[in-house]
């Protein structure tokens, strides 16, 4: 039985679809590892301020969790650096907090 489902921002489903194949391949498994073993996954980590990052090599998708069950992915993108930069995370918040806007049920 699956830990976490994942659902997906407008925006990350482009920015998916934008990936070479072998990212798409690397992001979609990780997330779906992440869905059946939850929190025990050790790619993840916490950039900050409720915002979490799923990061196979080369690859980030920043997420937030909702309804206890739920994680919302908000911004995909190939990994050039380090750290991720500010705007990246700020986008994902943008993306995350527009798409609970429309779905408020997933709030509660």
């Amino acid at each position: 039985m699956a830990q976490f489902i994942a659902e997906y921002t407008d925006e990350a489903l482009e920015q998916y679809s934008a990936l070479d194949e072998k990212s798409q391949d690397k992001i979609l498994e990780a997330i779906k590892v992440f869905e059946e073993i939850g929190t025990k996954y050790k790619n993840i980590n916490s950039p900050g301020d409720g915002l979490y990052e799923i990061k196979p090599s080369g690859v980030r998708a920043y997420f937030k969790y909702a309804k206890k069950k739920i994680i919302i992915i908000g911004f995909i993108v190939l990994k050039k650096t380090q750290k991720a930069p500010k705007r990246y995370i700020e986008q994902a918040h943008r993306n995350i907090d527009r798409y609970l806007e429309a779905n408020k049920e997933l709030l509660l």
